[in-house]
């Protein structure tokens, strides 16, 4: 029987936000991925209702007492493609349409060259900021896995309920889950009204302070098209192939 080999990474929160027990200065162990594993990516209903990442998580991390759901949205983005790298290779086949002439392609990615954007040394929750059209002071919390789930979660009863039809509000009810505080209201039903009426300059801006002030790994690829030379820059397909081996060409 193979002992499991336990690699220590530096997450890209550093630890900052969580109980000081669940890191060592900042790092955690895991471990690559076996058959078990395998078998919980294989079963739909966990995939679908968004449990199989935490599973994976609990049982390739080294401490149990993390809680798995706390984690930072960053963070959790990091391990998915560290466990990724350490279980089948750093080499990410996929297939990708060029959006100059349409054609679909194949591109081999190291993923060991995905930059890692980590909080800064001073960093605090919540963050404040002054959205710039209405001028209204706002605070927020960056994303947890809890709200990776209820995000998920709200996307499934939106379409079981209204169909394909349905106005997709993933932007909006990130944003109620992630603002605390709006000109000193605290309470979540004003501030979810708030939300759904502001303005779009105001929307726009304040996801680009979230973004600007998260961690986690920057998955925007150069591509150049083998047709007709157009360079692009679009995220990795994140498909079924991801947790698959890829053989390096």
């Amino acid at each position: 029987m193979s002992e499991f080999i336990f690699e220590n990474v530096t997450l890209p929160s550093k630890g900052m936000l969580y109980d000081k027990s669940w890191t060592n200065e900042g790092k955690i162990a895991l471990r690559p991925m076996t058959i078990k594993e395998e078998k919980i990516l294989s079963t739909v209903r966990l995939v679908k209702s968004g449990k199989a990442l935490d599973m994976i998580f609990r049982a390739c991390v080294q401490k149990p007492e993390i809680n798995m759901a706390e984690l930072l949205s960053g963070d959790r983005s990091f391990l998915l493609f560290y466990l990724r790298c350490i279980s089948y290779g750093a080499a990410y086949e996929y297939k990708i349409n060029c959006p100059a002439c349409s054609v679909q392609f194949e591109n081999i990615f190291n993923l060991n060259e995905i930059p890692t954007r980590y909080l800064a040394d001073d960093f605090q929750e919540p963050v404040e900021f002054i959205l710039p059209i209405s001028k209204k002071r706002v605070a927020y919390r960056l994303m947890r896995g809890a709200d990776e789930l209820a995000i998920l979660q709200e996307q499934e009863r939106a379409l079981s309920n209204f169909g394909a039809d349905q106005i997709d509000n993933t932007m909006s009810y990130k944003l109620c889950r992630a603002v605390e505080l709006i000109e000193g209201i605290t309470d979540k039903k004003e501030i979810e009204k708030f939300i759904n009426s502001m303005m779009a300059g105001d929307a726009a801006a304040l996801r680009q302070d979230m973004n600007k002030n998260d961690c986690g790994v920057d998955i925007e690829v150069r591509h150049i098209c083998p047709k007709c030379t157009n360079e692009f820059a679009a995220d990795l397909p994140l498909t079924v192939d991801f947790f698959r081996y890829s053989s390096p060409k």
